[in-house]
């Protein structure tokens, strides 16, 4: 998230995020098109475009798009048992990487779990090893960069996590987070998974780091 791209993430009606998501056949080159705010690098600033850029990048990685669309599936979804889950694309054939993952609260349980055991799944490496870690890398040392990680948020970051006001968050928390308040938060030192898949669109009605600490309380 340090493209330094000359776009906004916002949902409003008239935001790009909308336009990208809802009126464009080819996301990745919509906002490949975009120029630059910032020299890429040096500027942290969360993006749905860069996830799309992203999902075009890999698709070049494939000779056909067969492979491609089956790749989620066969290299992920199936090896952990996430029978729900289903990766969408837009209409070019690109996977829709920002938005556009559907899985049960399960199947979210599961891909947390694996995260949470660096990349392995019932004894088989999914991921490579190291992904923890890299995971709960900041994109940068200071600022809000602090609070994210290889696209993962770091919530408990003392220095940029969302939740660093909340002393029960503990600091090594890794999370995948949706659209008002969706939650896969994953938590080494408690060994635990902590799935939401509720909206709740007033922000005064629900807060995702007192949730998790309550959660985390609630626990053995």
């Amino acid at each position: 998230m340090r493209s330094g791209l000359d776009i906004d993430e916002g949902y409003l009606p008239w935001d790009p995020v909308v336009q990208m998501l809802y009126g464009e056949d080819d996301m990745a080159g919509w906002s490949a098109a975009h120029g630059l705010a910032e020299q890429p690098g040096t500027e942290w600033e969360y993006l749905s475009a860069v996830s799309n850029i992203l999902a075009q990048v890999v698709r070049a990685q494939f000779y056909t798009d067969a492979e491609y669309w089956a790749y989620p599936r066969t290299a992920l979804f199936d090896p952990i048992g996430a029978d729900s889950a289903t990766l969408e694309t837009d209409t070019s054939g690109t996977w829709a990487a920002s938005s556009y993952l559907w899985a049960s609260t399960a199947d979210w349980a599961r891909l947390g779990q694996m995260m949470l055991d660096d990349g392995k799944w019932e004894g088989e490496q999914i991921l490579p090893p190291g992904w923890l870690a890299l995971a709960q890398t900041p994109a940068l040392p200071q600022g809000e960069g602090a609070g994210y990680g290889a696209g993962s948020w770091l919530p408990g970051n003392p220095v940029g996590g969302e939740c660093r006001d909340e002393p029960r968050v503990p600091t090594d928390t890794v999370s995948m987070e949706g659209h008002w308040g969706q939650l896969v938060e994953m938590v080494p030192s408690r060994d635990a998974v902590i799935v939401r898949l509720g909206w709740t669109f007033d922000s005064d009605q629900f807060g995702a780091c007192e949730f998790m600490a309550d959660v985390l309380a609630a626990l053995p």
